[in-house]
């Protein structure tokens, strides 16, 4: 559920059903996806979201691949924990866990107003029985696990500390850190908890950690919890994103941003900076986590945020901490003294350029001759020969050739502005765009084979760019550098190109549907209804004229389809990755890339007169679908945002702050 589908289409429909309805249709779907590969496979296409290197960092010593990470509540019984590991996230934290299984402890509710969340406290769930047999059916993911331990309510001091022994012991297999809180009681008893679970933790093993989590609202409390458990040797603390507005009910959401930054700031001055601080509360945009972060928290936590942004929110978060801590930004990052030839951009700018020639050469003779001399020596038939067959014969030949050409300029302009501007600037989503769409286009050279019919022309722009090709995989991809700030609110721009990227997404999806279709066309049947009816023949008849002239028109349409489904897994790639406020060379590239397409297919069929409302509905559907999304896109594109350039100055002061690897526990890179 990217956030081009999900705050366009699917959240309105989610936000419908009852609360723990939709939560539990939602964790359903994304976890049968993430216990396949397929699925797992297409969470990733769609969003592309791990996060970078670059964010990697450690803290307690546990690896973290992105300081953003997602909080407890959302996903009580760990249902979709390995797919939600997939949304960009640094780690997880699942939970609140009881001994016992807890059920009927109160409704949970959504206030769209207060953009928050009630629940309980403790919240229902499973128990550890069943927990821990979810996730040793499904292993964890491959980043660090947090289990919230809860206990049973009214249990008092020794019970507390008993219980979450028991969870801990049970849970250490599969678990590599553990958020408590304070066993209530006065400082003897909590520093006796969490002393007594340090030591079953270290037990575990030296990868596991302990937290002590301390609500956000509770002033002189946190930190007098935080000075004990730290005291007693818990590995760091955690501000909880809940606030408790009445007792026994946790709300998480824009409640609990304010108190959340307070008590964050607080204790990074009580306990200075060598102390992991994890931080959560509200985390509803990017510019959230950057405050916290700002106030002094190692980690942050999204919880809420999922909800009501979306799930493309920590990757959001991913980008704006990338932005505000390495050299993305600037314009001279890049490999500056790297000859172009060992980099992966300029071969696959040479391929774009030569598709580009190739095309517009193949454009100029479909327009004038249509036929080339050895296109008549394989139908056997001259041109002139051709046309006394049927005089809308070539006319339709023309009709196939313009909208091929039309579609391989498309797919140049494409490659060449990718290369030049993406690749070129250490994207490496645009260059796995470029190479995965020229592998379908390569491999569709084949389809035309099967009818015996060798196309010279086509062969040799084949091999001369296939090897272009192969440089581009052989070659390296440079750092990312030159990025443009990414968005930090969600403001009407942003809502617009998502409502843009929906219409791109599913105009990108036609094409490939449509190329699919038109190459099965193109090796079975070859014509359809309308193509008989333009040139007032039949198949039998054309194919009486000469047996070769069949295969000489499928090679033209398996041709077409095969450069119209790599043309559309292009376009449908760099729709599903790479939009970023700011991305102006996106825009026009994707623009200058289906206006030619476009131009020639509809062109040619009313030069010819191939006026068949039928047959040109697609086009004329799939030009106002891309017309409609470049309209919606480009505010946030192409437009100037003097408030977001001003809201990124206020954020100067995170620029190198925070290193790639740092161990909060140690205070050494």
């Amino acid at each position: 559920m990217p956030d081009w589908s999900y705050r366009t289409v699917l959240r309105p429909l989610l936000f419908r059903l009852p609360v723990t309805a939709a939560r539990d249709l939602s964790l359903g779907v994304m976890g049968a996806l993430g216990r396949s590969r397929v699925g797992s496979a297409v969470i990733d296409l769609l969003g592309h979201m791990r996060p970078p290197a670059s964010l990697r960092r450690t803290h307690m010593g546990l690896t973290f691949p992105a300081a953003v990470g997602l909080g407890c509540g959302l996903d009580p019984e760990a249902r979709a924990v390995n797919a939600l590991a997939r949304f960009g996230f640094g780690f997880l934290e699942i939970g609140p866990v009881t001994l016992a299984p807890l059920r009927g402890a109160g409704p949970v509710e959504r206030s769209d107003a207060r953009q928050a969340i009630l629940t309980p406290e403790p919240q229902e769930n499973p128990g550890l029985a069943a927990i821990v047999e979810g996730l040793s059916r499904n292993p964890p993911p491959g980043i660090p696990l947090l289990a919230r331990l809860a206990v049973t309510p009214g249990a008092g001091p020794e019970r507390a500390t008993g219980e979450c022994r028991q969870m801990i012991e049970a849970l250490a297999p599969f678990v590599d850190a553990f958020s408590v809180t304070a066993a209530g009681g006065g400082d003897a008893n909590d520093d006796a908890h969490f002393r007594a679970l340090a030591q079953v933790v270290a037990r575990a093993g030296p990868s596991r950690a302990l937290l002590a989590c301390v609500p956000p609202d509770s002033g002189d409390e946190a930190e007098r919890v935080a000075g004990l458990a730290l005291a007693a040797g818990v590995s760091g603390v955690l501000v909880d994103g809940g606030v408790h507005p009445t007792p026994g009910r946790r709300e998480i959401g824009a409640p609990a941003r304010e108190p959340a930054l307070r008590t964050v700031a607080r204790l990074r001055r009580r306990f200075g900076p060598g102390v992991t601080l994890v931080g959560a509360g509200g985390v509803h945009e990017p510019e959230d986590a950057l405050h916290l972060i700002e106030a002094g928290a190692s980690l942050v936590q999204v919880d809420s945020g999922l909800v009501f942004s979306g799930p493309g929110l920590p990757k959001r978060i991913d980008d704006a901490l990338e932005f505000a801590t390495t050299d993305v930004g600037r314009a001279d990052a890049g490999p500056v003294s790297t000859p172009s030839a060992e980099l992966s951009w300029f071969w696959a700018l040479l391929m774009g350029l030569g598709m580009l020639f190739g095309s517009t050469l193949a454009l100029a003779i479909a327009m004038t001759r249509v036929v080339l001399p050895y296109d008549e020596q394989f139908a056997g038939l001259s041109r002139a020969q051709l046309s006394a067959v049927n005089d809308r014969l070539l006319p339709f030949m023309a009709h196939d050739r313009v909208t091929l050409a039309g579609t391989m300029i498309a797919i140049g302009v494409l490659y060449s502005g990718l290369s030049l501007f993406g690749i070129r600037r250490g994207l490496d989503w645009a260059q796995v765009a470029v190479l995965a769409s020229a592998c379908v286009g390569f491999g569709s050279f084949f389809l035309f084979l099967g009818f015996g019919y060798f196309d010279p022309f086509h062969a040799f722009v084949t091999v001369i760019l296939f090897q272009f090709l192969l440089l581009g995989f052989h070659c390296r991809l440079g750092p990312p550098h030159g990025m443009t700030a990414p968005v930090l609110r969600d403001d009407r721009r942003w809502r617009l190109s998502q409502w843009g990227q929906l219409a791109l997404v599913a105009h990108s999806t036609a094409l490939v549907a449509a190329g699919l279709a038109i190459c099965g066309i193109g090796v079975t049947q070859v014509f359809v209804p309308e193509d008989m009816e333009f040139m007032r023949t039949t198949r039998e008849a054309l194919l009486a004229s000469s047996p070769h002239l069949l295969p000489l028109v499928a090679h033209d349409r398996a041709s077409f389809g095969g450069m119209l489904v790599a043309s559309g897994i292009g376009f449908l790639l760099a729709s599903l990755w790479g939009f970023r406020r700011g991305a102006g060379w996106l825009w026009w590239t994707v623009c200058l890339s289906g206006l030619p397409a476009y131009a020639a297919a509809i062109g040619v069929h009313f030069a010819v007169g191939y006026h068949s409302p039928w047959h040109l509905a697609p086009a004329f559907s799939g030009l106002a679908l891309f017309a409609t999304a470049m309209v919606l896109c480009y505010p946030s594109f192409c437009g100037a945002d003097p408030a977001l350039d001003e809201a990124w100055k206020g954020h100067r002061s995170l620029l190198h702050r925070v290193p790639a690897a740092v161990d909060s526990s140690t205070g050494h890179a």
